[in-house]
């Protein structure tokens, strides 16, 4: 923690280019330093993209985690950060009529996105054009920088919902019609199925299917990309629409977990590098993970 505290303080004294590019060299050290999130990395992208070498694979996994250095810097820097700030960090929102399109419903939109880029940049731009917006997160395990990320959500207006929560507060979220932002790329002890993901089963969680089911609230896949210059550039995909035409319900909520799970994988094929690849995403089914099985 004190470290932690520490490298924000240091960040916090320097300017955005020379902060980037020092964290950008941090990053490059974990690269060097975190072998084993290193060779998983380069094995998932072997797994995402088989016909590619390991020399493209290991360059992939070098910019990843420069890449990850770039956006702590400016996570760390988004503490408080005024309406002015986010506009001049986001360069541009592509698709946003997919997003005025969900708006339009008044049944609150489900935002979906992965470790992709500086994803925490996304729900503060958003409440800084005027959308409220409550995003579900893990707790982290020391409470102390639990405590402190919540603090700085909402130090730019964003609300925290524990995904252990009752689901009736994210349900009130969406009665509101506003946005509730949800990360879905990973392998987590929530309830879940596997569906494709890069053509190979990754348990995906199935929340938000049963909450877009539940509301009729569209899910919006989203993720966030820093560019050559430093901007940061918002993609949109077309919003995902709970089925009307299938009267079972687990079908219906297999067949929306499939087709956000396949929105996600694409929006990481826009710039590979920019996803976290070290996480141990494609699990064996029937696997166990923090006490609950698979297919519970």
């Amino acid at each position: 923690y004190l470290l932690i505290m520490m490298i924000v303080r240091l960040a916090r004294l320097v300017p955005r280019r020379s902060g980037q590019k020092m964290f950008s060299v941090l990053g490059g050290l974990a690269d060097r330093v975190f072998k084993k999130d290193r060779e998983r990395a380069v094995g998932n992208l072997a797994i995402a993209f088989p016909e590619s070498n390991y020399s493209v694979r290991r360059a992939m996994t070098k910019a990843m985690f420069k890449n990850i250095g770039r956006n702590v810097y400016d996570f760390i820097n988004l503490e408080g950060a005024s309406a002015e700030m986010l506009s001049d960090l986001v360069e541009d929102v592509r698709g946003m009529g997919h997003f005025e399109k969900a708006k339009q419903t008044g049944k609150g939109i489900i935002v979906i996105t992965g470790h992709i880029g500086c994803f925490e940049i996304m729900p503060a731009y958003f409440v800084s054009i005027g959308h409220p917006v409550t995003v579900v997160a893990r707790r982290l395990r020391d409470p102390r920088l639990n405590d402190r990320l919540v603090s700085v959500r909402a130090s730019v207006g964003v609300n925290t919902i524990d995904r252990n929560a009752s689901p009736r507060e994210m349900i009130r979220v969406l009665q509101r019609g506003e946005i509730l932002g949800v990360l879905i790329d990973q392998h987590t002890s929530v309830a879940g199925m596997y569906v494709p993901f890069f053509d190979r089963p990754a348990y995906t969680p199935t929340g938000v299917a049963k909450l877009s089911c539940l509301t009729g609230a569209s899910i919006l896949p989203m993720a966030v990309f820093l560019n050559r210059k430093g901007k940061h550039i918002i993609h949109v995909l077309p919003p995902i629409e709970p089925p009307h035409d299938v009267a079972d319900k687990a079908e219906a909520i297999e067949r929306l977990t499939a087709e956000y799970s396949l929105a996600v994988e694409r929006l990481i094929r826009v710039d590979p590098k920019q996803w976290a690849w070290f996480h141990h995403r494609w699990r064996e089914p029937g696997a166990t993970n923090a006490g609950y099985t698979a297919n519970a």
